[in-house]
């Protein structure tokens, strides 16, 4: 399971065209739209300013992890999922490793846009605070891995990418990411705290404010987790059978 770690690390490290579009997206449209926010407003518990930082390095993170899961669907083409059944390694395994590598595409926008933030706005948060904004939001681009590689595993290369950016879109916009749900309608900002991506921000938002993770979007988060690992383990499984 290591060297197959290893493997997928190395090949992530020689895509730069990955973390160039995910990160220099959400970094010029928090240069561009940061800059027309009124002085002193307050969203999610944060300044105005903070509040888009977060919100823009999620959007980014997750950019970042759904297409490196749902790539899968090109990698099933070449029949690489066929030499992997063949290993020792459990579709569990498989799938979990890959989930990690996902997750790690994540972090290049999280200090890029944070970066960002710092200088252009002045953001400021005690260094304790940075990190744990970095560690937590991290951690928080999970669901989306094991999203895209349910999309991945179980779509062909020809409708994983339209279904990959259909879902990265929807759940975006409706999760707050782009637009506060402080603007959004009731019903909308009711169904906004039920999506994972409202809760994957609300972890950077409560963690810039100084405050712990909120235990109900803690849950959420979890069960939006546990629900798409196993899409994405049956996705896998399904793949590879009669091959």
């Amino acid at each position: 399971m290591r060297a197959y770690l290893q493997f997928e690390l190395r090949r992530l490290a020689r895509d730069p065209r990955l973390a160039m579009f995910t990160v220099l997206g959400p970094v010029v449209t928090y240069v561009i739209f940061s800059g027309l926010l009124p002085a002193g407003d307050r969203l999610e518990g944060v300044t105005a300013a903070a509040a888009l930082m977060v919100g823009l390095a999620g959007y980014g993170a997750m950019a970042g992890v759904l297409s490196v899961g749902s790539s899968v669907a090109q990698e099933r083409a070449v029949r690489w999922l066929h030499q992997l059944r063949v290993t020792p390694l459990s579709p569990r395994r498989v799938v979990a490793v890959k989930a990690l590598v996902s997750t790690v595409s994540g972090v290049p926008p999280l200090v890029a846009v944070g970066i960002a933030g710092r200088l252009q706005h002045h953001v400021e948060l005690p260094a304790g605070r940075w990190v744990a904004l970095l560690v937590l939001m991290w951690v928080g681009t999970v669901p989306f891995a094991l999203l895209g590689l349910a999309i991945g595993y179980g779509l062909t290369p020809q409708l994983a990418q339209p279904v990959n950016f259909l879902a990265f879109l929807s759940l975006s916009v409706l999760g707050g990411l782009l637009v506060p749900t402080a603007y959004f309608p009731d019903l909308l900002r009711h169904l906004a705290h039920t999506l994972p991506t409202y809760r994957f921000a609300e972890l950077g938002w409560r963690t810039a404010a100084g405050l712990a993770p909120d235990p109900t979007g803690l849950a959420v988060l979890a069960g939006w987790t546990v629900a798409f690992g196993v899409l994405a383990a049956v996705a896998y499984h399904r793949s590879t059978a009669h091959r």
